[in-house]
């Protein structure tokens, strides 16, 4: 399958058939990752080479784009999914001459639908017309290009937790699928878990828009996050398991960074356990917090803003798609991505900006026009 195969099936023991045996959990210690409190408070060595990655590609790609949805329920046929034009080489090249260093794949969005072929569910490429791993092949083009690989998981899953498992059982359904993730396609720079809200039913808010985000205060917004933090660490936190599933992320790939997106109403802030945050479309703040406490320690915690190529949306998207759409050929420009690109520079940021490959497989060749000419 993904490089390096063999020795992750090696040591986690995991035979090529049948089911997974997960393996023994040991506890992790999250300041492995962190430095040790000082007076400056600087990056790791791990964070610091996640952080000089710098800029990477994010790939939307799933049942959604074959069904002109954003989101979709988790009751779509995947037959109709049949990329005959897929060459995932042609993401990793374009990824590469645009100066990316990394890539992050959707494995699976809220409709559950996954892009291998996993065990524990019916909902996969397994049952598509195409009928191919395309981890595994989007893992080989990475490894080709020089490019390190990250997945993005949904823990909300539409065709599987709500109908066929209790709460409970469905963590470790979750983490059935994450060891699949985690020992099958090689080493993983990041997991990149969305979905919390499902879980979460107390104690957030969509943010202010309009003036009144405007006139929000830095020290406003600190309680605002803080609040926030505190809600999910008395609620979503426990009900997700999320120290026990990052624990057992790090007992599969130690240097695997866990992110969690707080969505674009908490954009920045930490859902701990984690060792990034998440930024989606936080493109434009006044100030970003790099410090926060975790287990009574200051930590330094780096930032990953996300946003997408698109630049028109629909109504419930308003600010531009992820996945493809056929009527959707909007884009940024040249100047666009320099423009976020130095913004999240000048904030110490990664920048993961998205594309959405069309349902034959191959990008939009108005993303490849403007990330092609990047470095020209």
């Amino acid at each position: 399958m993904g490089i390096d195969r063999r020795k992750f099936l090696k040591q986690a023991g995991v035979s090529g058939a049948g089911l997974i045996t997960l393996p023994q959990l040991h506890t992790f210690d999250p300041f492995s990752l962190f430095p040790s409190f000082n007076a400056n408070q600087e990056p790791s060595i791990l964070q610091r080479e996640w952080m000089e990655m710098g800029f990477g590609m994010f790939i939307h790609f799933g049942i959604n784009t074959y069904y002109d949805k954003e989101w979709s329920d988790g009751n779509f046929d995947p037959y109709r999914i049949n990329p005959t034009a897929l060459n995932t080489d042609e993401w990793c090249r374009v990824a590469q001459a645009a100066g990316m260093k990394y890539i992050v794949i959707v494995s699976k969005h809220h409709d559950g639908f996954c892009l291998w072929p996993s065990r524990f569910t019916d909902y996969t490429i397994s049952r598509s017309k195409f009928n191919r791993d395309i981890l595994a092949a989007i893992s080989n083009s990475a490894s080709k290009f020089g490019l390190k690989l990250g997945l993005y998981y949904s823990l909300w899953d539409q065709h599987e937790s709500e109908s066929t498992m209790d709460e409970w059982k469905y963590i470790d359904f979750i983490k059935n699928q994450v060891t699949e993730l985690l020992i099958d396609y090689g080493p993983i720079v990041e997991i990149w878990f969305d979905g919390f809200w499902q879980r979460q039913q107390s104690g957030w808010e969509k943010k202010p828009e309009g003036e009144k985000s405007q006139e929000i205060t830095i020290e406003e917004l600190a309680v605002r996050n803080e609040n926030f933090i505190d809600a999910w660490r008395m609620e979503g936190a426990y009900r997700w398991q999320m120290d026990h599933l990052y624990n057992f992320v790090k007992s599969l790939q130690p240097a695997c960074f866990v992110m969690n997106n707080s969505t674009g109403s908490y954009p920045g802030v930490p859902l701990f356990p984690v060792d990034a945050r998440t930024g989606e479309r936080y493109v434009n703040f006044k100030e970003d917090r790099k410090k926060w406490n975790w287990l009574g320690q200051d930590v330094y915690v780096p930032l990953q803003i996300e946003t997408t190529m698109s630049t028109k949306g629909n109504q419930q998207f308003p600010e531009g798609n992820w996945f493809w759409h056929e009527w959707d050929h909007s884009v940024l420009s040249k100047e666009e991505v320099n423009t976020y690109l130095d913004f999240a520079r000048k904030h110490n940021a990664n920048l993961l900006l998205n594309v959405g490959p069309g349902p034959d497989g191959r990008l939009r060749k108005e993303d490849e026009t403007v990330l092609s000419g990047l470095n020209g």
